[in-house]
């Protein structure tokens, strides 16, 4: 029978089949066989002749063989064969559908392949980072961002009994300023109370009941009601700037946002590796102040390219929500389904300095000055 003979290399667990035309040789069967072993033997008709061969195909038999081991025998070289499955089957196996852990010529890159040894050394790559100015647009407290205060007083602007107040910080201090640097604003004459009488009994502060600092600057927040003076009790101040009314709920909200692009594993680059980018071979954690330090799951952000970052705040309360979600290349974030939703508190409280006075002292003094009526004021 024909017997074509190859020295060829493939794997076992492989397809493949010889793409050379091989050397076609005369090969008899004399004894029993199976199809799947078999011996066959050949005149090579040279003495001390080695065949090189280690792989055969006999058509008449309709598969190829491994020759596994060559003996000779009584001037005859004998093929010791084993069937090669895969390689005879190759059509069939093409066209069906199976699960195939390994392949030469298709691959799905983002399947862990645990067969590749690692080392524990792990190695900072690079990072992604955004400065407070990027993402706030403030940077400093001394030069800029949004003061937001709560202040008792007659305003039909308010929501509720509280008023609040967003200004820059240099309207803010000019604002403090004048309302303690004297005490002429309140209309008093100084025939009825003494200047500093009245300084010692009214305190202004105790109307503002909040005071907060905020990141964000003043020059681009466009929420309320713009006003250029301040209710504060029975009172009006008059601003050195501009303020803007939260008159509503809101009026109230801010929202800000920025995106980095996400830092993929260098050896995901390989067409083959992109499961470098998941963990355990690569891991993400977003330091995000005063929200926390937080570790990302890598499905979250493979194949992805940018990391978004959007927080919701109430200028009223400081109370903030961040909200981190992943896109490709064109963008696309889905903030209903975000992967990262926690609360933080962004206003900082500044101290106003409670003034008290102590009434009990003062109305003594009245007492013994003769001025009863005010004293049985302050007293009832």
């Amino acid at each position: 029978m024909d017997v074509t003979l190859w020295a060829f290399d493939k794997k076992r667990n492989s397809t493949k089949q010889p793409e050379t035309a091989g050397t076609k040789m005369q090969g008899e069967l004399k004894q029993n066989f199976t199809l799947t072993g078999l011996e066959v033997t050949f005149n090579f008709g040279k003495q001390l002749y080695v065949p090189v061969f280690n792989y055969c195909h006999i058509p008449n038999l309709r598969r190829y063989y491994f020759i596994t081991d060559w003996y000779y025998n009584a001037g005859l070289w004998v093929a010791v064969c084993a069937v090669d499955v895969l390689a005879t089957y190759k059509t069939q196996i093409g066209v069906s559908r199976q699960y195939v852990k390994r392949a030469y010529s298709k691959y799905d890159a983002s399947i862990i392949d645990t067969a590749y040894l690692t080392k524990a050394r792990g190695v900072l790559r690079n990072n992604a980072t955004l400065t407070p100015t990027q993402f706030w647009g403030a940077d400093a407290w001394g030069n800029n961002g949004t003061v937001v205060i709560g202040v008792v007083g007659a305003n039909q602007s308010s929501a509720g009994a509280v008023t609040y107040y967003a200004m820059a910080m240099s309207t803010f201090g000019a604002f403090m300023y004048s309302m303690l640097s004297g005490i002429s604003w309140a209309n008093i004459s100084a025939s009825e109370i003494s200047e500093e009488l009245q300084k010692a009994l009214i305190n202004p502060t105790q109307y503002i009941v909040s005071c907060r600092w905020f990141p964000i600057v003043f020059s681009g927040f466009s929420q309320g009601v713009v006003t250029s003076t301040v209710m504060l009790g029975w009172w009006t101040f008059n601003l050195t700037g501009s303020a803007r009314i939260l008159n509503t709920v809101s009026s109230a909200w801010v929202t800000r946002f920025n995106e980095v692009t996400i830092p993929h594993n260098p050896q995901a680059s390989n067409p083959r590796l992109d499961y470098l980018d998941m963990a355990p071979y690569t891991t993400y954690t977003l330091k995000f102040l005063p929200f926390g330090i937080f570790d990302i799951d890598t499905t979250e952000l493979f194949d992805k390219t940018y990391l978004g970052l959007q927080v919701e705040a109430n200028l009223m309360t400081g109370d903030a929500v961040l909200k981190v979600s992943s896109a490709g290349p064109l963008g696309g974030y889905n903030w209903d389904n975000a992967f990262l939703v926690t609360e933080g508190q962004i206003g900082v409280t500044l101290p106003v300095g409670q003034i008290s006075a102590d009434i009990g002292r003062y109305k003594n003094a009245l007492i013994s000055g003769g001025a009863n009526a005010l004293a049985q004021l302050l007293e009832g």
